[in-house]
């Protein structure tokens, strides 16, 4: 895709490693409105604090990419926070943990996306680019990951999901988005936007990040 398609957007960056910040930052610098970069969890909400309950022209993003590994809170631990005080952003997690605990832990916080610190420009950009259009993007390695875990987990529930509701489910927590799904089942996007929204009523959430964190903690599809 063009970079225009992002050029309205405004991102924020919250890493330690300056390098990998200032990397990053560049990228996105040749593809975003604008940039801000912050080395921990309290610089970023300090800067909310002095931004207030704006809009994104007044300096609100639309998109924060979070690490996990920071000084003083941690990503997990600040991601609630940021998701309280910036009620219209979303948040992708950029981190170089895979292991499966804190993955689930980000999905279950709120997290749009999950992506590993190896994920290519590309990438990268993509994961701003769905997160903002309301999808969720995880690395392939990382949805291999999760759905391979579903494997040592407890037997599971029943909600009631249809097996084509359940092969959603199975593609959202794959990481694709809903025309993905549409283009991978055959089937019209209306379709598919009608079998999330049955799978959010029967799972009892709202929001696809909800809906792919149950079905990871509570091993609904995979396995």
């Amino acid at each position: 895709m063009p970079p225009s398609d992002l050029a309205s957007t405004a991102v924020w960056l919250v890493e330690d490693d300056a390098h990998y910040r200032e990397a990053v930052a560049e990228l996105m610098a040749a593809h975003v409105r604008a940039v801000e970069t912050f080395g921990s969890i309290e610089a970023a909400l300090a800067r909310v604090e002095s931004v207030g309950r704006g809009t994104p022209e007044h300096g609100w993003p639309e998109v924060v990419l979070l690490d996990v590994n920071l000084p003083g809170l941690s990503g997990i631990e600040g991601l609630g926070q940021v998701k309280t005080r910036l009620p219209g952003t979303v948040v992708v997690m950029l981190t170089i943990r895979d292991d499966a605990e804190t993955i689930y832990a980000a999905l279950g916080a709120g997290a749009s996306g999950y992506l590993l610190k190896s994920a290519s420009p590309d990438e990268l950009l993509d994961a701003v680019r769905e997160a903002r259009s309301g999808g969720m993007r995880m690395q392939r390695q990382v949805a291999r990951l999760v759905l391979a875990a579903f494997q040592a987990r407890a037997a599971t529930p029943d909600y009631g999901l249809t097996p084509r509701e359940t092969e959603v489910l199975g593609e959202m927590v794959a990481g694709h988005t809903q025309p993905q799904i549409a283009d991978r089942l055959f089937v019209s996007l209306s379709t598919v936007n009608s079998h999330v929204q049955s799978v959010y009523a029967k799972l009892h959430v709202h929001n696809g990040s909800a809906a792919v964190a149950k079905a990871v903690r509570e091993r609904l599809v995979g396995g």
